[in-house]
């Protein structure tokens, strides 16, 4: 069946399995140097297809940080031989490989099938061997499963190859008034570009759901009369249809509006899925001061968390649903608060010095990421979930909007190079040690993670 990853083999033992398993976590990490060899096929268009997916495994495990592909030009033995014959260890250990990657390409009618095998050349062992099947036309993400599996077995950690983000895209008209904004996705490498809308109207901020299969956004249309119209149209967007509804419906924007004297309702950022996906927390700006609040999508009913004293925004449920994070200003200078999943016991836990917004829980739940202005200087941090052990792990003009990975091991952001850059995505590891840009041609912000695959 299509798109079905079927389990071959997998010999491995819990005495091996501790010997293999990267630190991810520490300071300073040394990739492992691993062979990747070209994908076998049988000639024509098996070669370069086997080409192809080996380049894009390639890719994703040294962008990680933790590989260091080893040229293949150095290798020692062809592609054929070693698919039909296994590999000869010494040829390999001779070029101080860590580890070896090699498959073999079938293709059948629209499909493709990758047997592949991943060898620790220490100790000569196959440590796995696993058949992908998938369309042609999602090559991409057939090696981006491979990629998940290798690095799965060699780290202990989920993979995140085969995940997509969605940002806000914003053309390069010059004249404010007629710039457009659309959603985007694309790969985590940047690949197979998607609109997903229309850049008609101003759209901000999207959040995925848990599962990946919604998307939380907010716009603004500029053409649309009345105060209900000027007001916040928050929408959640089915990531694979593309059908959406709206989330604040017209009787409950009603309603905020008659809470705001007739004003129309805005906001800043879209709601934060819950876990088990049946609320959302959200601010909302009411007499110029924003309360967070929660919707309960069963029963369509706002819940308010937080009083409109301040300004308290931002808000991400904890990965169990019992808290919430969110930044306010009620002491002075914002800063990061927790609070229940009701709005009990609202306690400050960031520290003195700085700015912070944008708080988000990690998916492992051991950390939170945040955006922080000290002074004229940009940063991306994480700290614990009590507040202490703050690192800042990324200083850069503009950045902001800090994504976990499914893994919780990498984050996406967005910033600028210098000032006169255009605004840009960007990949970061939680030691701060390794960064990548995600190449856009036009400004790129506010980058939101899936928590898991999104298939089209």
């Amino acid at each position: 069946m299509l798109g079905k990853i079927l389990v071959l083999m997998l010999a491995l033992s819990s005495m091996l399995a501790n010997a293999l398993k990267i630190e991810i976590n520490r300071g300073q990490i040394s990739p492992d140097p691993i062979a990747i060899m070209d994908f076998y096929g049988d000639g024509g268009a098996n070669s370069q297809v086997g080409k192809e997916i080996s380049e894009i495994i390639k890719t994703d495990l040294e962008l990680s940080g933790l590989f260091t592909p080893i040229d293949s030009k150095t290798f020692l033995e062809n592609k054929q031989a070693l698919s039909e014959n296994g590999p000869n260890i010494k040829n390999w250990k001779v070029l101080d490989a860590r580890f070896l990657l090699y498959g073999k390409i079938t293709e059948g009618w629209g499909s493709l099938s990758v047997d592949f095998a991943l060898v620790d050349v220490v100790t000569g062992e196959t440590i796995l061997s696993l058949k992908v099947e998938e369309k042609k036309s999602r090559l991409r993400k057939a090696a981006h499963i491979i990629a998940d599996y290798v690095y799965e077995r060699i780290t202990g950690e989920k993979g995140y190859f085969n995940t997509t983000i969605v940002y806000v895209e914003t053309s390069d008209n010059r004249n404010s008034s007629k710039r457009k904004t659309r959603l985007v996705r694309v790969d985590q490498d940047g690949f197979n570009r998607k609109t997903l809308t229309n850049g008609e109207d101003l759209v901000l901020t999207p959040r995925h759901s848990r599962n990946s299969e919604m998307l939380a956004y907010i716009s603004y249309s500029d053409e649309k009369r009345g105060i209900l119209g000027k007001s916040a149209h928050v929408y959640m967007m089915n990531s694979n249809s593309g059908r959406r509804k709206l989330m604040i419906d017209k009787k409950l924007m009603e309603m905020l509006i008659k809470k705001n004297h007739g004003n129309p309702v805005r906001m800043t950022y879209a709601p934060r899925f819950s876990p088990n996906g049946e609320n959302a927390v959200l601010a909302i700006i009411i007499d110029g001061k924003s309360a967070i609040y929660k919707i309960n999508f069963a029963t369509n009913q706002l819940t308010q968390l937080t009083e409109h004293k301040c300004i308290d925004t931002s808000p991400c449920f904890s990965n169990d649903g019992e808290r919430i994070v969110f930044t306010s200003n009620r002491h002075g200078k914002e800063a990061i608060y927790i609070m229940g999943a009701d709005g009990s016991n609202q306690q400050k836990i960031s520290g003195p010095e700085g700015k912070y917004s944008q708080p988000v829980w990690s998916p492992r739940s051991d950390l939170i990421a945040f955006s922080k202005q000290v002074g004229g200087q940009f940063f991306i941090g994480v700290m614990k979930t009590d507040g202490s052990g703050e690192r800042l792990i990324v200083t850069q003009y503009l950045a902001e909007a800090p994504s976990w990975a499914s893994n919780g091991r990498y984050l996406a952001y967005s910033g600028k190079i210098g000032p006169k850059n255009k605004v840009t995505m960007f990949v970061v590891d939680i030691t701060g040690h390794h960064i990548r840009i995600i190449p856009t041609e036009k400004d790129a912000s506010y980058p939101d993670w899936s928590p898991i695959a999104v298939s089209d």
